[in-house]
């Protein structure tokens, strides 16, 4: 809103209003909305402003009495707004009129500039303003015309926005809070947004600080918003959050925060789109009209597996990257949560969703964890449990930067992918480490698991060869005959405790598979076939010496050890019986430390972690609690000393945060989960680390359209990928690799040659170039990527998936015999 003085008069009316013959006063939304239009036509000059603007604040906190007077009246006035008509059945005089960036300007004090951003703000209207030089774009924490905004957004009523919705998107933070009551326990269905809240503005030499208090809910908190070389930096420390009354008995606690959720908004009349880091990246574009779907909501970094759902999880892709983009024509706006981010979730959401107007992307952190229970096994009788003792992360925090094309023409995703891997460089320590003119062809390759077996009618759970080491070295040897020149192998379940998925951490080849011998035998092969040993002690089935399953499982909110159920396939729900244990995050740096150890006794050059690269856990045990931020910065210290340590370190899937302590990553996503309020999959993922790590798709053989994602593969730069095994189907069946049926050698050894010599011969000379345009043609079938390089001429490779070719330049060529079941429609 424009000004909020007018508050105070609402407020004395209603009160008059209780003292006066019924129907001798009435307040409507056109006298709030005619007050509103008055305000915002006042443009005033930046100094006088300002000054108006410090008074006006200095005399509505000259007391608490008079800020409670003001939430109750917002409370008062939405209650009895609920079937309330919006300013569009008011007369045009009485609209608010809509203004310039300029006019939203100079209601506002310059805090702060350097050469290439200013920053300002805007007291009055809760609201800074991030204004780019070189440009001449602004970009506002809140849209400046929300209250002039006239969008329908219910058609059938022929309405715009209520006023409280306006309020909300007005507003520059939210929250959302737990309440602890028992005949409660639950979380505010909706956020808590700052209108609701005393706000004061605190001016220093970098930014401002803004103090939030929500006196109703019990919670105060403070966001520093500080302007650095190319970004704006808001971020709220934990030790700076107040919560006045946690007890479990009446009290009520942050659960999570939401920073400028609409910063960068884009109204009903723009054009341009989003950017969400679903799987390989998606793109949701501006006013696209799917108002009936839900928005756009995912963890990043994937769910915490400490909490155990009674039913299965959707299965969606990942959120590798806490990175959101808004683009309209030539500018764009990149979001990275930079302090935190181990516990937050994008979100996007286009206009006429949730009953407002604007399309926007933003995060939001979660300060508490959650996890439910149910009493006397009766699933309608749930209980929500949230995590005690304070909040664990020190501090939540989101980097805005401006990014403008260089020729005046619309930004290209690659633009945002940039601003994302130029913050990895310059904050994370992410260098190239990609080789020139190298392609290889990744395989995962599985060695053994236990088996349900019959012996004179005695069953026996047995270890099972499914790839041994000689066997393994057969399907290299085929391979290399079929012209594959150079290969990455991953090799899983080669030890007979990871066999018997137990904690492995020792490089113990199994005899089962063949023996140590015949393993080095294998290690050794060639110099052009990197073999990777690697270990995934993410769970186990039972302990071992070391990490006993009553002392190493992971303690979940509720107090109960977390166990991963197996979901039924046909229903859904979890099966009976026992299931793995989730590894305490206490007991990774263990298990770092005694397999590096290990495979550097062993002379081994090449280590791989499994599940580590890509999912966070929790420990809530009363003793040595380990929270989601905890976990990751352990991952982190324990990828970090490996690549001090071993020269190849290989990720199995990779969370943004591991990136920098990589040489390969593979299981790459070319698609996003699909959901239904995004447009098209763009690989977004793979335009920020090409030319940096060397990387390769998810299985070619494991998807269920194996041409397309063939296709996708070579139009994002990834290398190809499959799963082998040398067992049959038969020999899979009813054990934990029964999943794998589809990956016999056999039936794929000549096809995986065939696509791994014409992705050699089309991507190996760009394999140290980075991505710097991506285009998709109208019908989407037409895949162009732009590879460039400094010295180098710029390389346009374009995937034509109807027909099965691929351009480099003049040449042309012909993907047929790569194509599995024929051309794709």
């Amino acid at each position: 809103m424009h000004n909020k003085s007018y508050k105070k008069a609402v407020v004395f009316a209603i009160c008059l209003t209780m003292l006066m013959p019924l129907g001798s006063m009435v307040v409507s939304s056109t006298d709030e909305s005619s007050s509103q239009a008055d305000s915002s036509a006042a443009v005033k000059d930046t100094d006088s402003s300002v000054d108006s603007a410090a008074d006006d604040t200095s005399s509505a906190d000259a007391s608490d009495a008079a800020a409670t007077a003001d939430e109750s009246s917002d409370k008062a006035a939405e209650d009895s707004a609920a079937d309330e008509k919006t300013t569009t059945t008011a007369s045009k005089d009485d609209e608010v009129q809509p203004i310039t960036d300029e006019e939203a300007l100079a209601m506002c004090e310059k805090i702060t500039e350097n050469d290439k951003i200013a920053l300002y703000l805007d007291e009055e209207n809760e609201r800074l303003c991030l204004y780019v030089k070189a440009s001449g774009k602004y970009w506002w924490t809140s849209p400046i015309n929300v209250q002039a905004d006239q969008t329908i957004i219910d058609t059938v009523k022929g309405t715009a926005m209520k006023n409280a919705q306006r309020k909300q998107i007005a507003a520059s933070a939210a929250i959302r809070v737990g309440d602890l009551r028992q005949e409660k326990r639950t979380e505010s269905p909706a956020p808590v947004y700052s209108n609701k809240a005393k706000v004061k503005w605190q001016k220093n030499s970098d930014g401002v600080v803004a103090t939030y208090n929500y006196v109703s809910d019990g919670v105060k908190l403070k966001i520093h918003y500080v302007l650095e070389d190319d970004n704006l930096y808001v971020y709220c420390d934990s030790d700076e959050i107040e919560e006045k009354n946690t007890s479990q008995v009446d009290g009520k606690v942050l659960t999570k925060i939401e920073f400028c959720p609409n910063f960068g908004a884009a109204d009903s009349t723009a054009t341009g789109y989003m950017i969400v880091p679903d799987g390989s990246g998606a793109v949701i574009n501006y006013n696209n009209g799917k108002t009936e779907y839900a928005d756009y909501n995912q963890q990043v970094f994937g769910r915490d597996y400490t909490a155990v759902p009674i039913t299965a999880p959707r299965t969606t892709q990942q959120a590798y990257m806490p990175v959101l983009a808004t683009v309209s024509g030539s500018s764009g706006l990149v979001c990275v949560a930079s302090d935190g981010e181990s516990n937050v979730y994008a979100h996007a959401q286009v206009c006429g969703q949730e009953k407002q107007a604007y399309n926007t992307c933003y995060f939001e952190f979660e300060t508490r964890s959650s996890d439910s229970f149910f009493m006397s096994g009766d699933n309608s009788n749930k209980i929500t449990v949230f995590e005690k003792n304070g909040i664990k992360t020190e501090r939540f925090g989101v980097r805005y930067y401006p990014v403008d094309s260089d020729n005046g023409e619309d930004l290209n995703y690659a633009d945002c992918a940039e601003v994302y891997r130029n913050y990895l460089i310059n904050n994370r320590g992410l260098t190239a480490k990609a080789q020139a003119n190298k392609s290889d062809l990744y395989v995962d390759l599985y060695g053994g698991v236990m088996k349900d077996t019959s012996i004179l009618g005695i069953p026996f759970n047995l270890k099972t060869e499914i790839t041994g080491f000689d066997q393994a070295s057969d399907i290299l040897d085929i391979l290399k005959d079929g012209g594959v020149d150079n290969i990455t192998v991953n090799y899983n379940d080669w030890t007979n405790d990871s066999i018997k998925n137990k904690i492995s951490t020792e490089v113990s080849p199994s005899g089962k598979l063949g023996g140590s011998s015949a393993f080095d035998k294998l290690i050794s092969k060639d110099d052009n076939m990197k073999i990777v040993p690697s270990m995934n002690n993410f769970q186990m089935d039972s302990g071992s010496w070391g990490y006993m399953t009553l002392t190493s499982t992971a303690i979940r909110v509720s107090n109960a050890y977390s166990r991963q159920s197996s979901y039924s396939p046909a229903f859904g729900v979890a099966e009976k019986g026992v299931s793995p244990a989730l590894l305490t995050p206490n007991k990774y740096s263990n298990v770092f430390t005694e397999m590096l150890e290990s495979y550097t006794d062993e002379k081994l050059t090449s280590i791989g972690f499994g599940d580590y690269s890509t999912k966070l856990v929790s420990d809530y045990s009363k003793k040595d609690p380990s929270s989601r931020s905890k976990t990751m910065n352990t991952v982190v210290d324990g990828y970090k000393s490996a690549s001090e340590k071993i020269s190849t370190v290989f990720a199995d899937g990779a969370n943004s945060y591991v990136l920098p302590y990589v040489t390969n990553v593979s299981n790459v996503p070319v698609y996003s989960s699909g959901f239904n309020v995004t447009d098209f999959d763009i690989p977004f993922y793979q335009m920020v680390i090409h030319g940096y790590v060397d990387y390769a798709s998810t299985p070619i053989n494991k998807s269920s359209n194996s041409d397309e994602t063939f296709l996708l593969s070579l139009a994002s730069g990834s290398q190809i990928h499959y799963d082998m095994t040398y067992a049959d189907a038969d020999t899979l069946q009813d054990t934990e690799y029964d999943d794998l049926y589809y990956s016999n050698y056999a039936g794929w050894t000549d096809l995986a040659a065939n696509q791994y010599k014409k992705v050699s011969s089309i991507l190996s000379g760009v394999s140290d170039y980075t991505i710097t345009k991506y285009e998709l043609s109208d019908d989407k079938n037409v895949l162009t990527t732009t590879y460039s390089k400094d010295g180098a001429s710029d390389v346009v490779i374009s995937v034509d998936k109807k027909n099965a070719t691929a351009t480099v330049g003049t040449e042309v060529y012909d993907l047929a015999d790569c194509i599995e079941g024929g051309l794709t429609e």
